[in-house]
This record gives structure tokens, C-alpha cells and sequence, in this order.
């Protein structure tokens, strides 16, 4: 048996637990709520005495992703986009979700348990209210809409918001049932934890939103490889995620403008769409390759063109691909920074000392859905995901190897 110490675990822990619950809480709200509580609960719970500890072993992948948010926010200087809220939320916000999760790493005793329970608890509190919303077709949420919000009912702008925050909140309850699953099953519960996923797999086919199910699905497939070969496998999957962030860049624009007619004319419209933001992203990061045009300048680079009838824009907001968006705003420097930031991450947990397959499996799970997200559909700035997954991430923690007390 393992001996966790109860000493100083109080204040992380009622944060942990407290925070946890409304994050399942955010996942039916839609997700947005989320990053205050996250961000106030890393500064509640920052744990000093660790953070001072990695002195002795410098966590060098920590400090090369916290070099490319300093070189992302600082890009802004140089962005055609003139307001600094995003280099703001990036500098303040991301540094205190990281502290969060780290400081749900280090709790012991009864404080990690109820933490452990809480997580489970709201991660099945929000499949469940999402695969009721999904089966009913949103009813809960349209009539909030329209009770509270005075929205107008049967509009179709009305049902696009209700599927919208639907959606949105399917993101979160996808990237938190894989590390919930596998905590039920770690605690002798291996039905509660295939109910659970069960539920988010029906709930991802919902809301209008195809990268939802994209994301279960792999996500699926890369916990069920990282159970059986865990090491190799999360080493192939955040090599594989680095070498996208390098690569995709400069291939996707090509090959997005030169797929057939014939093949772009089956698709669905949403992903010709994709295709033409994709081709028109790659020749604008081709003008300004080495820094890119800053941060946020994808909200006023115009662009349009006529697709199926109706003019679309080409670059709303972000390209829909982290990948072309990281290289776009922040240029070569950027995507190089976060892909090494990404290979030394994978080292790092492939080679955990503590690593069990369940953890692994997990860490598999959030990081392939999280790349799903933001390589075909969200910004990767977006601080309502970003929070999200540092919740994800404080779940996965919760799953390494107890060590042997001798």
C-alpha cells in the first residue's frame, strides 16, 4: 500500500473539486464559462514548493511551449489586427490553466480522491445531459434560448446557436470522458466507464458538428493503441502532431487547390469551404513566411470567393487549421518552436518513470481529440478549449503508476 499525506492538500483540494464541477457545469452552458474558473483555480492552488522544485530538473518542454506563447503574443506588435486582448489572454491565461493542472498533479491523499470522484462525477454529468439534448434535438437549450435569452423560436439563426453551444459543449465532454472512463475502470467500474463513453460516442453524432465524431473516433482508436503499446504509441502521437504543425503548411494549400471537381462536388459544403480557406491561408502565409502576419491577423485578411452559389468568406476569423493558423500569424519561427515543444512533451511522458497503461491510454485519448478540434475546425488561440483541456489534462494525472512504498 501507498501512504498519500493529507498535509497542505486542503486549498488545491476544494479548488480541484470545485472547479471540476463547474467545468461539467461550462460543458452545458456551451463551454465559453469555463476559463475564468480554470484560471482563478490555478491561481488559487498554484503549488510554489513544486514549481520551485523543477529547478533540479529544468522542464525544458515547458519553457519551449512557453517560448512560443511569448513569441505568439508577441507577434501582435506586427499585426494587422490592432486590439490586444488575445496577447493578453494568451500570456495571463495559459500560464495559470498550465498551473491549474499541475497543481491537481500533486494532490495526495482524501483531497485526490474527492478531486477523483468530482471528475468522473462531471464528466458524466455532461454526456448525459449532452446525449439527452441530442435525442430530444436541443429542447433544454432552445427553450433557455428562448425563455431567458428572448431569442425567437423556430428561427433558424435560434437553432444555429442552440447547436452551436451544443456543439461547443461536446467538446468538452469528449476530451473529459476518456481520462473519467479510465479512472472507473482503474477504481474496478469497467461498465460505468463503457457507459460513459458510450454516451459521448452517441452525443458526438449530434449538433451538426462532423469533428466531433472525427474526434471520438480517433480518439478512440489512439486509447485503444496506447493501452497496448504505450510508450511507442504516444512517442508516434505527438511526433506526429509536431510534424504536422511543420508540414501541413506546406502541403494542404497545394493539395486543397488542386483536388478535382469531381471529387470537391461530393463533398460536403462545409468542407469545400474548408478547402478554399485551407488555398487561400497557404498563399498568404507564402508572402510572409519567416514571422508570419500576428497574431489575430486572420480577422481583418479579406478574402472572398463564390462557392455553390453563395459567396463565402475565405478566411473567417481563423483557417479552421491550427497548423496553417500557427504558421499564418506567427510564421516558420512559430510552428518550429511548438513542434520541438511538442516532440520534447512526448519524450517526456513516454519515458515517465510512473506511466501505467491506463494513463497512457488517456493521455492518448485527450491529445488525439484536442488535435482533432483544432486541425479541422477551432482557432487554437480560443482560451474556452484551451482551459478545457488543461481540466483534460489535470484528469489524466490522476491515473499514473501509485509507487511502492517500501
Amino acid at each position: 500500500m501507498t501512504a498519500f499525506p493529507d498535509t497542505g492538500q486542503a486549498r488545491p483540494g476544494i479548488t480541484a473539486v470545485i472547479v471540476m464541477f463547474f467545468a461539467g457545469v461550462s460543458a452545458i452552458a456551451g463551454g465559453l464559462p469555463l476559463p475564468p474558473f480554470v484560471a482563478l483555480g490555478g491561481l488559487i492552488a498554484l503549488p510554489w514548493k513544486q514549481i520551485l522544485r523543477l529547478r533540479r530538473d529544468i522542464p525544458w518542454e515547458a519553457l519551449l511551449a512557453a517560448l512560443f506563447v511569448g513569441w505568439a503574443a508577441l507577434s501582435w506588435t506586427w499585426s494587422p489586427y490592432d486590439k490586444a486582448d488575445q496577447a493578453i489572454k494568451l500570456l495571463i491565461g495559459i500560464p495559470l490553466y498550465a498551473a491549474f493542472a499541475f497543481a491537481v498533479a500533486h494532490l495526495r491523499g482524501r483531497w485526490r480522491a474527492r478531486a477523483e470522484a468530482m471528475f468522473i462525477f462531471m464528466a458524466f454529468m455532461a454526456s448525459l445531459y449532452l446525449f439527452a439534448e441530442f435525442v430530444s434535438g436541443g429542447e433544454a437549450t432552445l427553450a433557455y434560448k428562448v425563455a431567458v435569452e428572448g431569442a425567437p423560436a423556430g428561427n433558424q439563426h435560434t437553432i444555429n446557436q442552440v447547436n452551436r453551444s451544443l456543439g461547443h459543449g461536446a467538446l468538452l465532454a469528449i476530451l473529459f470522458a476518456g481520462p473519467a472512463a479510465a479512472l472507473a475502470w482503474r477504481e474496478g467500474g469497467p461498465l460505468i466507464g463503457l457507459l460513459l463513453i458510450a454516451l459521448t460516442g452517441m452525443m458526438s453524432l449530434g449538433f451538426g458538428l462532423e469533428v466531433n465524431t472525427v474526434a471520438f473516433i480517433a480518439a478512440s482508436a489512439a486509447a485503444a493503441l496506447a493501452y497496448f503499446w504505450p510508450r511507442g504509441a504516444l512517442s508516434a502521437i505527438f511526433g506526429g502532431m509536431a510534424g504536422a504543425f511543420v508540414v501541413v503548411p506546406l502541403t494542404l494549400p497545394s493539395v486543397a487547390a488542386a483536388l478535382p471537381d469531381a471529387i470537391r462536388s461530393r463533398l460536403p459544403e462545409s468542407w469545400e469551404i474548408r478547402l478554399e480557406i485551407w488555398r487561400f491561408t497557404g498563399e498568404r502565409l507564402s508572402e510572409r513566411p519567416w514571422t508570419g502576419w500576428g497574431l489575430d491577423a486572420g480577422r481583418v485578411i479579406d478574402g472572398e470567393a463564390e462557392i455553390r452559389g453563395t459567396v463565402q468568406q475565405l478566411l473567417p476569423l481563423h483557417p479552421h487549421n491550427a497548423p496553417l493558423q500557427v504558421w499564418m500569424e506567427t510564421g516558420a519561427f512559430g510552428a518550429i518552436l511548438i513542434a520541438l515543444a511538442l516532440v520534447m512533451m512526448g519524450g517526456r511522458i513516454a519515458g515517465a518513470p510512473l506511466l501505467s497503461r491506463l494513463q497512457a491510454a488517456a493521455i492518448a485519448w485527450v491529445a488525439t481529440a484536442y488535435f482533432c478540434f483544432i486541425l479541422f475546425s477551432y482557432g487554437i488561440w480560443q482560451e474556452w478549449h484551451a482551459a478545457a483541456l488543461a481540466v483534460a489534462i489535470a484528469g489524466t494525472t490522476f491515473l499514473a503508476a501509485r509507487p511502492q512504498v517500501n
